[in-house]
């Protein structure tokens, strides 16, 4: 395995390691397309101001899906890591949790917050580019 291969491994397996952590459901569709949304946005954090027009179309294209699904697939794992999801890593995160009351974060925020959170934590270690 080349270098760069093994960073892009590692770098997706870190951004696994925080969605579990969050409490994102595996078995739902959402998950990948997250997964994927957070791996484009690390490296064009200007992806999450662009989800309806570029983001949403490009995992769509990836998956054989229309944007329609992947956003609606994206903000259910959303709201089911909200309710079931480690309040602390998400505190941690967001800046906030279900516990204070406040309304799950939008799709947007979610995938800007956690590739904010890997972009942080992975600097100079990781493929970041």
């Amino acid at each position: 395995m080349t270098n760069e291969i093994s960073k892009c491994v590692e770098l997706e397996k870190y951004v696994t390691k925080i969605m579990l952590g969050l409490g994102v459901p595996v078995h739902l569709g959402g998950y990948r397309y997250i997964r994927e949304a957070i791996l484009i946005s690390i490296t064009d954090m200007e992806a999450v101001n662009r989800v309806t027009k570029y983001l949403y179309p490009e995992i769509a294209e990836m998956y054989n899906a229309t944007p329609v699904k992947v956003e609606r697939a994206i903000r259910t794992a959303i709201e089911a890591s909200w309710a079931r999801g480690c309040r602390g890593v998400m505190k941690e995160i967001f800046g906030y949790s279900s516990a204070s009351g406040q309304k799950r974060p939008t799709n947007s925020e979610f995938i800007a917050g956690i590739a904010d959170r890997v972009r942080l934590d992975c600097e100079g270690n990781i493929l970041v580019s």
